[in-house]
């Protein structure tokens, strides 16, 4: 048994507009708060149901996507505010067609066909993302994620005509 286990994490940047949206259920929510001198009862439950608006939003935009690779699986998965798990997919190296780096040669024959396409990545510019191009149920899909050199390098030993480093 030669599985090896490997585990990358990386934390998505803030967007602007997570940023703005941050701040305007902060803003609604004091405003519901403040309003409860005029309105009442009614604009302290607006208040509380904005509150839990705030807790959403928060939660929804502080993500971070954990690759574990293990026996041929990459499975992805997305952790929200550090509290709650998500399985996104996963890479079988057996389906895989094509895994390269972004923007290498080899991916120009994928990239003129139809696929629908999953971003599992960072938003960093520098960071360097890899593209792995999957046959599922005759469905092509294209990933784009941010592996490390390791972990590429186990997808390598594993499928080494598929995955180009």
């Amino acid at each position: 048994m030669n599985d090896e286990y490997i585990e990358h994490m990386i934390k998505k940047r803030m967007t602007p507009l997570s940023w703005v949206l941050r701040i305007a259920s902060i803003l609604f929510t004091l405003l519901c708060i403040l309003m409860f001198n005029v309105f009442g009862l009614l604009a302290l439950l607006v208040g509380i149901g904005a509150a839990y608006l705030v807790r959403y939003t928060f939660q929804s935009t502080n993500i971070e996507y954990e690759y574990i690779y293990f026996g041929g699986e990459c499975q992805i998965d997305k952790i929200m505010a550090k509290s709650k798990r998500k399985g996104c997919g996963k890479i079988e190296v057996e389906k895989l067609e094509m895994m390269a780096p972004e923007g290498d040669d080899s991916l120009t024959e994928f990239e003129r066909q139809n696929y629908r396409m999953r971003n599992f990545t960072s938003g960093d510019k520098d960071a360097k993302r890899y593209v792995a191009f999957e046959r599922k149920d005759s469905e092509l899909i294209k990933v784009v994620f941010e592996p490390n050199i390791e972990l590429v390098k186990a997808m390598q030993a594993r499928a080494p005509r598929k995955v180009i480093v």
